[in-house]
């Protein structure tokens, strides 16, 4: 099967359960309330819907989010407060829209004065590889 497209919900579950067992590896004490966090995302991940479509039960679905998710936290270490800001803009509007901002929208929304430091900062979230332009030069997450 070809390339996976995961629900953000699903990508951000997994995140957050790779978060909880990283402080769990750092923090050897007091650990009850992470480990309750731990079983929470365990139970969200393994009753979400995807897994119930013809993608999600593809053997390699899971290896693939997993993958997935150490790509984009890897992409995405590098960025800068304002990089992350503008991401964190486009994942919410397509959250709530269906549809990516345009650059007036990210401008107005992470308060910068100008579309052209959107495009700046959109041309170098693409190099880190946390997003792609398509041929319309529309923004695309990706996954």
């Amino acid at each position: 099967m070809g390339p996976h497209t995961f629900p953000l919900d699903l990508i951000q579950a997994q995140r957050d359960l790779n978060r909880v067992y990283a402080s769990l590896e750092r923090r050897p004490v007091h650990t009850a309330p992470l480990r309750r966090r731990l079983q929470a995302l365990l139970v969200r991940l393994a009753a979400h819907p995807y897994w119930e479509t013809t993608a999600g039960r593809d053997p390699s679905a899971k290896v693939a989010l997993k993958e997935r998710v150490r790509d984009l936290d890897k992409a995405e270490s590098g960025l800068t407060d304002r990089q992350e800001r503008i991401l964190d803009c486009i994942r919410s509007w397509v959250i709530e829209h269906g549809a990516p901002p345009t650059q007036h929208e990210i401008a107005t929304s992470v308060g910068l004065a100008s579309t052209g430091s959107v495009s700046y900062q959109i041309a170098q979230l693409e190099k880190a590889g946390v997003i792609r332009l398509d041929a319309s030069r529309r923004i695309a997450l990706r996954w």
